[in-house]
């Protein structure tokens, strides 16, 4: 664990515009002034879920993925170089898609491939994560998806992700 540094913590993280861009959260001791924060706007939902709620409220999807790097599409032979390949965990727990989640009632299923979340390719920083880490629940997600060889779209109403 990080520990916190002192008169900083919680203080905004500014732009050289003085925009207020992040939120200080922690530095790494010994590092050269290596600091952490939270992006602003991932602060703010989480504001506005806390005093809309009552508690704080992520928009939830409901399946496993791995980013597609050129050794995963080496290793498992796939025909495009980025998205979210649909896969289960190390275990039979672990599955793919969770049984009545918003992917499932979609009908994603294990070994699709989420090319891009409303219009965006996931590639490089944008990630499935990022993407629905933007929404609330009850909003609605378009994913293009590579499912059996095939492109389609599909509309995904996430739900709140339960504890």
């Amino acid at each position: 664990m990080l520990p916190l540094y002192p008169g900083n913590s919680g203080g905004p993280l500014l732009n050289l515009s003085g925009r207020v861009i992040g939120v200080n959260v922690a530095i790494a001791q010994g590092s050269q002034n290596v600091g952490f924060a939270l992006p602003a706007n991932e602060v703010k939902n989480t504001v506005e879920s806390v005093q809309k709620d009552g508690k704080i409220t992520r928009a939830y999807i409901g399946v496993r993925y791995t980013q597609i790097t050129p050794t995963i599409k080496e290793t498992n032979k796939l025909d495009v170089e980025y998205g979210a390949l649909v896969v289960r965990g190390e275990t039979p727990e672990e599955l793919a898609v969770v049984p009545g989640s918003p992917a499932n009632k979609a009908g994603i299923v294990e070994g699709d491939i989420i090319l891009e979340a409303d219009g965006k390719k996931l590639e490089g920083t944008t990630t499935l994560t990022s993407a629905i880490s933007k929404k609330k629940p009850g909003d609605s997600v378009s994913l293009k998806l590579l499912s059996k060889g095939e492109e389609k779209t599909v509309s995904v109403k996430l739900e709140e992700l339960k504890d």
